[in-house]
Formats: C-alpha cells, structure tokens, sequence
C-alpha cells in the first residue's frame, strides 16, 4: 500500500513539473531568451535603429559645419564691406556701455579716442575654436558695448569680451580679436569697486590709457611716465600759482578716475585730481626729456 502511494505521488510531482516548464513559470535560461526569435527580432530592431541614428548624427554634423562655414564666410564678407567704408571715413563719436556697472553710458568725441575705435574695426581678425556663447559665459561682467558713427553717420556697433575678443552686431556668429581692444572701457567707465592707491603716482602708474586732443597712449606710456614722476615727487613747490590754460595737458585715465598731467617749458609739472586740487613740482632737464619724449 505504501509503495503505490509513493508512486502516485511521484507521478503527481511529474506532471506538476512538466505543466510549470509549459506554462513558463520557471525562468528561462539567458542562453534560452538569447536564441528565442522575439529577442532577434529586436535585437535586429535595435541595430537598424542605432545605425540609423549615427547617420543622423553624421548628416547634423555635416550640415552644422556647412553652416558654420556660411556664417564664416558671410562674416568676413561683412566685416570687409565694414572696413572698406570705415577706411575711408571719420569717425566722429563713440558712445559704449558697461555690462559691468548698471547704466553707465558714455559718448566721446576725442580724435584720439575715436581713431583709436576705428584702429580695433580695421586690425581684427577671425578666430576659431571660440563662440559668442563661450565669451557669454566667460566674460559675463568683462563686456563692453561700443558703437561707432562716422559723418554720414553710420553706426558701427560691437561687444568687446575681456581683453580683446570681439563680436559684432551684424555678425553675431563670429569672434574676432584685437589686443587691448578693452582699454577705451576700462579707463573711461567707473569700475564697479575703486581700487585704492597710495599716491597719484601709483594710480597714474595703473592708468588704461593717456589722452590728448592729439595722442592716446597706452599703460605701458603710463608706467615709464610715472617712473619719471616718482623722481620728482621731493621737489613740491609749496603754494606755487601758475596759470596752467596755455600748458602741455594729458589725461590718465585709471578705471574711470581721471589725473591730468599738465607742463610748460619752464620745467614745471602740474599734477591735477579728479576734484580739480593742483599741485606743482619742479623736474630736471634731463627728465622733462625723457617725459616729452614718451608723450609727445
């Protein structure tokens, strides 16, 4: 009796596994779902999709680089149609922005300044590797609007980003440079914090730029003249009154502050503030050489 029962039960256990197996309650093997024909079907799927897509890419590629090419090529055209009008004209303003300080706007007139502008519009040139989004990211507190007007007046208008890189309105798509194409916003718009010097000497000595109603110069003309200044600084004469209409001026412009620098032939210096207090010192023949030899 025994020996049936264990036999039915066997059975039973049989038939259990083999209804489990057909059914698909036991997991298959990976080898089995590997050679199953559904998963050939989208591994198949899969492939023609992933070949699909890379030729996609391959044609995006391809047309954003045709694309860039046109935006080169139409830049260029564009900024030498700039070129040859500004060649041949004057610029007679220019007006810039700092993104740096918030409603700070100027318009200048000085031949210097504007020749200066006009000099960025004819030397740049075109470079790669770089994007106006790049610059955006980079420089976003460093960027100066300039625009320019000639006698007919047209405008030409273009960002400077940091030192140098330069990106025009009507080519957007492109970046250009000029080295120290940033120092005519630098000197002449207020920085956002005042850096603090210890003498006019220090501060003249950091200026962007020098300008007269004839020359501009640049900071390298700023240290060599402080240098020169710094000799003289022992010879203050006190209570001094000269009338200083007539005398030699330049303007140093250091971040927005102002020191003029006046002088006659008399071998007299005036140095005047932002606030307009004067103060005179006497200078050697062999350094008041030297001082209009850089200047003038």
């Amino acid at each position: 009796m025994k020996k049936k029962q264990v036999q039915r039960i066997l059975t039973t256990v049989m038939i259990l596994g083999l209804s489990l197996s057909t059914t698909g309650c036991f997991k298959p093997s990976q080898k089995a779902v590997i050679n199953s024909k559904y998963y050939q079907q989208l591994k198949e799927e899969n492939e023609k999709i992933s070949g699909q897509l890379k030729s996609e890419r391959k044609k995006t590629a391809s047309l954003e680089k045709k694309i860039k090419a046109i935006h080169a090529t139409y830049g260029d055209r564009k900024l030498a149609e700039y070129k040859s009008k500004v060649k041949g004209s004057t610029i007679v303003k220019m007006s810039f922005v700092s993104k740096s300080v918030k409603h700070q706007s100027f318009a200048v007139t000085n031949t210097p300044v504007c020749q200066y502008a006009k000099d960025i519009i004819m030397g740049c040139y075109r470079i790669i590797g770089m994007t106006p989004g790049d610059l955006e990211k980079q420089y976003k507190k460093q960027m100066y609007s300039y625009a320019l007007i000639d006698e007919d007046n047209t405008t030409y208008e273009f960002k400077v980003y940091g030192n140098c890189y330069i990106v025009f309105d009507d080519i957007p798509e492109n970046v250009y440079v000029y080295n120290d194409a940033s120092v005519i916003g630098e000197g002449l718009v207020d920085a956002p914090v005042q850096k603090k010097y210890l003498n006019f000497v220090d501060r003249m000595a950091d200026a962007q730029i020098i300008v007269s109603d004839t020359k501009l110069h640049l900071n390298h003309a700023a240290i060599e003249v402080s240098r020169i200044l710094a000799t003289m600084t022992d010879n203050y004469i006190d209570r001094a009154k000269y009338d200083t209409k007539d005398w030699k001026e330049y303007r140093f412009y250091t971040y927005g502050t102002m020191t003029k620098l006046l002088y006659s032939d008399q071998k007299v210096i005036c140095i005047e503030d932002k606030k307009g207090a004067q103060n005179f010192y006497k200078i050697s023949d062999k350094d008041f050489k030297k001082l209009k030899k850089i200047l003038e």
